[in-house]
């Protein structure tokens, strides 16, 4: 591509962290190129046409995407339809690595010629490291949130840069000893709210010390958490709030993901979640072969059990009250895991390039 072609851009994004990971990598180009793409409410923010909204690419687990194929590869087709029609020298595609895969395929299959960027390195350190050598064959470039994620691809044909992850400039939040607020973050797709959110307001039923507030991640989801809340006392927390909530919460109940670590570096004591049923759990450790020692992201690059992390199988009402009981009542467990989270900010903070574009 002519490095004086002006920049082009089509986005994918398909949930509410990779739609913030675009807003952050894109917003100093809103309104200097053209672009267009799949959207969250992030990005939408920004000087972007939008094709449709990322939900149509928004799944959780690994069932729910199985049994959702036909509506995916519907809106893959029409991306993909888009794309080729426009031919944008650059496509940036966020997260969602499967999904992504299959568009980048197609479209080099169908002859687009143009830069095909992923943004967030696929897991292959975790599981199907044969990923590395098809991520080489379709894509132009590979962009990091971590250097251990770099080093992977040392000697790789591939071009791959560490963008920093954006939380790492989060510093710890300013505890106000007269506020006692348990937080629950459910997640922001709406099979994570209906699986964890009853779990977590009937573990946290038992803290009456605590005033209990409910992240409400995106406005589609208010009905929903209405429904699942009422009768439980307890206070709504829109998006808009989010970053006021995360500086009064004393404790937090959340779903697996980048909310965990967004929790550790503001110095938030946490649980983490996720539910699998036991037919993803099989699929994920006999066929994906999945070698995660810790699911949990503080945990993944601390190498510890930093996080308590109730994944799976252990994710039940009767474990997670037994975690939030020990973590409530024990001043020890929270004070160390405040210590691992100072080593976790240090070591982002070293690590921080500061270069979070994509030119």
């Amino acid at each position: 591509m002519d490095d004086k072609e002006p920049l082009d851009i089509f986005v994918v994004t398909g949930e509410l962290s990779g739609d913030k990971l675009g807003f952050e990598i894109l917003k100093n180009l809103s309104g200097k190129v053209k672009m267009e793409g799949v959207l969250g409410p992030y990005l939408k923010t920004l000087e972007i046409k939008e094709l449709f909204g990322m939900d149509e690419l928004n799944f959780m687990g690994i069932l729910r995407p199985i049994a959702s194929l036909k509506k995916i590869f519907r809106a893959v087709k029409k991306i993909e339809k888009r794309i080729l029609e426009k031919h944008p020298n650059r496509v940036l595609l966020i997260d969602l690595p499967d999904i992504h895969l299959v568009l980048a395929k197609r479209l080099r299959k169908r002859g687009y010629k143009g830069t095909l960027i992923q943004l967030v390195c696929p897991s292959i350190w975790a599981w199907r490291p044969k990923r590395k050598a098809i991520l080489e064959k379709y894509y132009d470039e590979l962009l990091c949130l971590f250097p251990f994620e770099e080093e992977l691809f040392k000697g790789s044909s591939l071009k791959v840069r560490c963008v920093g992850h954006p939380l790492s400039t989060l510093t710890p939040r300013i505890k106000d000893p007269k506020k006692k607020i348990l937080a629950l973050f459910p997640g922001s797709r709406k099979q994570e709210v209906v699986s964890l959110l009853p779990l977590f307001l009937e573990a946290s039923r038992s803290f009456s010390d605590y005033a209990i507030h409910v992240s409400v991640a995106k406005d589609s989801l208010l009905s929903t958490i209405e429904k699942l809340t009422k009768g439980y006392a307890v206070t709504l927390r829109g998006p808009e709030e989010k970053e006021a909530l995360l500086s009064e919460t004393s404790f937090a109940l959340s779903k697996n993901g980048t909310i965990n670590l967004e929790l550790a570096l503001l110095h938030i004591p946490q649980i983490s979640c996720y539910p699998l049923s036991t037919l993803e759990q099989l699929i994920f450790q006999y066929f994906f072969r999945l070698t995660l020692t810790h699911f949990s992201l503080p945990n993944i690059l601390l190498k510890k059990r930093a996080v308590p992390e109730l994944i799976g199988p252990f994710c039940t009402l009767k474990n997670i009250k037994k975690e939030l009981a020990n973590l409530l009542s024990s001043p020890f467990i929270a004070t160390s895991m405040e210590m691992d989270y100072a080593q976790l900010s240090s070591h982002m903070k070293e690590h921080s390039k500061n270069e979070l574009s994509l030119i």
